[in-house]
C-alpha cells in the first residue's frame, strides 16, 4: 500500500490548480485574439462572413482521404466490371426516355385542356346559332360518297344564290322545328327535309294535292288532327304542320324498326308502298334497306335530296354559300284572339309587309281568322307588340266561312251528287272496277287524285254513283 504524507497531497494540488489556471488562461487568449481579429475587419468595412478563418487542418485532410478513397473504389469497379460504364450509359437513357416520357403526358394534358376549352366555347357559340344546334344534332350516318347523293350535291351547289335564299326563308322557322326536334330526341337532317318538301313555304302545293311546308295531303293530314275546312287549313299552319308531320315520322321509324331512310320512303310514297316493297325483296331473296328497294323515281331521289342538303349546310365554304347564322331565339310570337282579324288591315296599320303576315299564317285562306277553327295568330317576333296592339283595336271582321265560294255560280243546281266507295281486293285493277261501276279508268284516278294506276288490297276508292253493271257488294 502506498503512504501518503501530507505534504505530497498539497503539492499535487497545487500542481492540478497550476495546469488549470494556465489552460483557461489560454482559452480565454485564444478567444480574446479571435474578438480582436473580428473587430479590426469590421473597422476596415469588412464583413465577418468573407473573412478567411481556415477550418482546422485535421478536418480538410480527412475530406481529402475520403474523396481520394471514393474515387479510387470507382476506378477500381470500372476495372472490375467491364459493363459499368455501358450501364451509366443505358441508365443515362432511361432517364431521358422517363423525362421524355413526363413531357409528353404533359403535353397531351395541356391539349385535352384546350379541346376542352374549345368545346365549352363551342357550346357557349351553339347557344348563339342554331345552326350550331342542327350540326351537333346530326345522327344519320355519312353517305357523302354515295354517287346519288353527290350528284344531287353538284347540282344544288351550282346556283349558291339559291341555297342562300332558302336558307333566309327558313330562318324565321328553323328555332321552332329544332327546339321541337331537340324535344323529342329526333335527328336535326330532319329541319332540312322542308327544303325538299317545300323549300320552307308555308302556302305551297303540290300536283297531288299536298300542301303546306311539311306537304301532308288531305287524308293523312286529317289523320293527324289537321283541319280543312273552306276558310281554314290547318296544313298551312307551322306550328300545327310541324307537330303532326314530326308525330307521323314518329310512328313510322317505329314502324320500320328504327330505319330512319325507310321511314322518310314510308313519308313520301306511303307506308304501305314501302311495306310491299320490302316483302318482294324479302322473297326475292334480296336487301331489304332504302337504297335495295324498287321505289317510285320521286322516292328513290328523296332521301338522297335530303342527305345532298345536309353536305351543302354541313360544308358551306366548300360550296361558296355564305351562309347567315341565325339567332338562337324565338322568331316567331303566337297570340291568342278570340275575334275574326283581318290581317291585311292589321299589318297596314301597324307598317308591317302584308305579304309577311299573310306568309306566317297561310293557314287563313281569305286572309282573315275564324277563331271557331284557330284563335292563335303567328306574328314576328320583332314586331309582336305593334301588332298585337292594333289587333286589339281593330274592330272584328266579317265571318268569311259562311261567304259564298267563287266557284259556287258554276255548281250544278240539280241534286248533289252521291258517292259509293270500293274496298280494293286481291286480284282487283282499275279496269274491273270501273266495268263493274259503270265508270270509266280516266275519271276514277281523277276523282281519287291518282297518278298511276297502282292500288293494293285495303285501298278505298272514291266512285261517282250512277248506273252498273252490277249491284254494288
Amino acid at each position: 500500500m502506498i503512504k501518503t504524507t501530507p505534504l505530497k497531497v498539497a503539492l499535487a494540488v497545487a500542481t492540478t490548480l497550476t495546469l488549470c489556471i494556465g489552460l483557461t488562461t489560454s482559452l480565454s487568449a485564444q478567444t480574446s485574439s479571435e474578438k480582436s481579429v473580428i473587430d479590426a475587419a469590421k473597422a476596415l468595412g469588412l464583413t465577418p462572413s468573407i473573412i478567411n478563418v481556415p477550418a482546422p487542418a485535421a478536418q480538410q485532410v480527412n475530406t481529402q482521404r475520403r474523396q481520394a478513397k471514393q474515387a479510387r473504389q470507382n476506378q477500381q469497379f470500372i476495372k472490375a466490371d467491364p459493363y459499368a460504364a455501358k450501364r451509366q450509359q443505358i441508365l443515362r437513357q432511361n432517364a431521358q426516355r422517363k423525362k421524355a416520357h413526363y413531357q409528353r403526358l404533359a403535353n397531351l394534358q395541356r391539349q385535352k385542356q384546350k379541346k376542352s376549352q374549345t368545346n365549352v366555347t363551342q357550346q357557349q357559340n351553339a347557344h348563339h346559332n342554331v345552326w350550331n344546334r342542327v350540326y351537333q344534332g346530326f345522327q344519320f350516318r355519312d353517305h357523302s360518297k354515295n354517287p346519288l347523293v353527290q350528284r344531287y350535291t353538284n347540282q344544288f351547289s351550282r346556283s349558291p344564290s339559291r341555297i342562300q335564299r332558302l336558307a333566309d326563308r327558313s330562318s324565321d322557322y328553323m328555332y321552332m322545328v329544332v327546339n321541337e326536334l331537340n324535344r323529342r330526341r329526333m335527328p336535326t337532317e330532319l329541319a332540312l327535309l322542308p327544303f325538299v318538301e317545300s323549300a320552307y313555304r308555308n302556302n305551297a302545293y303540290s300536283h297531288a294535292g299536298a300542301a303546306g311546308m311539311w306537304q301532308f295531303i288531305p287524308a293523312t293530314g286529317r289523320r293527324y288532327g289537321l283541319m280543312q275546312t273552306r276558310s281554314y287549313d290547318a296544313r298551312l299552319d307551322s306550328h300545327q304542320a310541324t307537330n303532326a308531320a314530326f308525330d307521323y315520322l314518329q310512328k313510322l321509324h317505329r314502324e320500320f324498326k328504327g330505319d330512319w331512310f325507310l321511314a322518310l320512303a314510308a313519308y313520301n310514297a306511303g307506308e304501305y308502298r314501302v311495306q310491299k316493297e320490302i316483302l318482294k325483296n324479302r322473297r326475292l331473296g334480296k336487301r331489304t334497306d332504302y337504297w335495295s328497294l324498287s321505289l317510285p323515281k320521286e322516292t328513290r331521289q328523296y332521301v338522297p335530296r335530303l342527305l345532298a342538303f345536309k353536305e351543302i349546310f354541313r360544308n358551306p365554304r366548300a360550296y361558296n354559300v355564305q351562309l347567315q347564322g341565325i339567332p338562337n331565339s324565338p322568331a316567331l310570337a303566337r297570340i291568342h284572339v278570340n275575334k275574326a282579324v283581318d290581317l291585311r288591315k292589321a299589318a297596314a296599320h301597324a307598317g308591317v309587309p302584308s305579304a309577311q303576315l299573310l306568309a306566317m299564317n297561310s293557314g287563313f285562306l281569305h286572309g282573315i281568322t275564324t277563331p271557331r277553327f284557330s284563335n292563335q295568330i303567328t306574328l314576328p317576333r320583332r314586331h309582336a307588340g305593334r301588332l298585337n296592339k292594333v289587333i286589339q283595336q281593330l274592330p272584328p271582321a266579317a265571318d268569311v266561312h259562311n261567304k259564298r265560294s267563287r266557284y259556287a255560280k258554276y255548281k250544278s243546281k240539280g241534286k248533289k251528287r252521291r258517292y259509293v266507295y270500293h274496298k280494293v281486293r286481291s286480284g282487283d285493277n282499275l279496269y274491273r272496277i270501273a266495268r263493274k261501276h259503270g265508270t270509266t279508268v280516266k275519271k276514277l284516278k281523277r276523282l281519287n287524285k291518282m297518278r298511276n294506276s297502282r292500288i293494293w288490297p285495303g285501298k278505298r276508292l272514291k266512285i261517282a254513283k250512277g248506273k252498273s253493271r252490277r249491284s254494288y257488294s
